[in-house]
């Protein structure tokens, strides 16, 4: 998971050209839903500004970092994410391991819906794949603050409800890199204590990202970014010149992109063998290994 920098403005000047009239639309719908204190209407359309998020991300969910299809045969992969759920908030169940770690939810209160004035802000958006969004995510929003579900300002919220998941568009919240990297192919936590530490925690696990058998995929797509960078690491190291070294930097460049899939997972292993080129390799190995038992 990593973050996409972005300015309300610009997000909206984005929307704009994709769609002229879409944000006072938006602005007149939000203000029936104040009047009637909840999310009510028939025909959303925020599925029509669906390819500014896909093009901001790169292609990419915004919590997995899968690639998707690209926008003109993709729309139906990706779904459009409510990350502060519009219509109702459910409880997330977390596991015993979260729970020793004193990792405790505030409890959703009892009879309300979602948050009824966010349908329609550009910073609740994200483009997320269907397993992420439908499957795992559904409407859970754990917290660790005080709900406020007729909250109207994402950058407010953030500070007053101390959400657990991590939002990785805009300028507001934490950059995903630094509450979550990877050691090899599995994610783990920045800082070791802490409410940023409980976030990346509560991500991983609400995501799935480290279930090496739920999400096998995932794993074993990060594994081949790791199997393609370790020689072109070892080319720089050697003290490559010329074509050979522009080649290798060519390469890295391409898998740390941002725009490329599990760009988390391919930093965290180049920083990996910066530091400690010993373990990058055994690393490496290891992820051979996984390489050659499945296929």
């Amino acid at each position: 998971m990593i973050g996409y920098q972005i300015s309300y403005n610009d997000l909206a000047a984005l929307v704009a050209q994709k769609s002229p009239n879409w944000i006072n639309r938006a602005t007149q719908r939000t203000t029936n839903f104040r009047q009637q204190r909840r999310y009510a209407e028939r025909s959303p359309m925020w599925s029509e500004i669906k390819t500014v998020y896909i093009r901001l991300q790169g292609g990419k969910c915004a919590y997995c970092e899968r690639q998707l299809e690209g926008e003109v045969y993709g729309k139906s992969e990706y779904d459009i994410e409510h990350f502060r759920p519009k219509g109702n908030v459910k409880g997330w169940s977390l596991s015993s391991v979260l729970s020793q770690q004193g990792i405790t939810p505030t409890p959703v209160p009892n009879g309300t819906g979602g948050y009824y004035l966010l349908p329609y802000h550009l910073f609740n958006y994200a483009v997320a794949c269907k397993p992420c969004n439908s499957v795992l995510k559904e409407t859970y929003f754990p917290i660790a603050g005080t709900y406020d579900l007729s909250g109207h300002d994402p950058v407010a919220l953030l500070q007053a409800e101390q959400p657990y998941l991590i939002y990785p568009i805009g300028d507001f919240d934490k950059a995903p890199e630094a509450l979550i990297r990877f050691e090899g192919i599995s994610p783990c936590p920045v800082v070791s204590e802490g409410h940023d530490h409980d976030r990346a925690l509560v991500t991983i696990e609400l995501f799935k990202l480290d279930d090496v058998i739920g999400r096998k995929n995932l794993f074993l797509e990060r594994v081949r970014i790791m199997i393609a960078l370790f020689p072109q690491l070892e080319i720089l190291a050697d003290g490559a010149t010329g074509d050979a070294r522009n080649s290798a930097m060519r390469v890295i460049d391409l898998y740390t992109s941002c725009q490329s899939p599990h760009t988390n997972c391919a930093r965290s292993f180049v920083s990996l063998y910066n530091q400690n080129p010993s373990q990058a390799r055994q690393l490496w190995e290891a992820a051979l290994t996984v390489s050659d038992s499945t296929s």
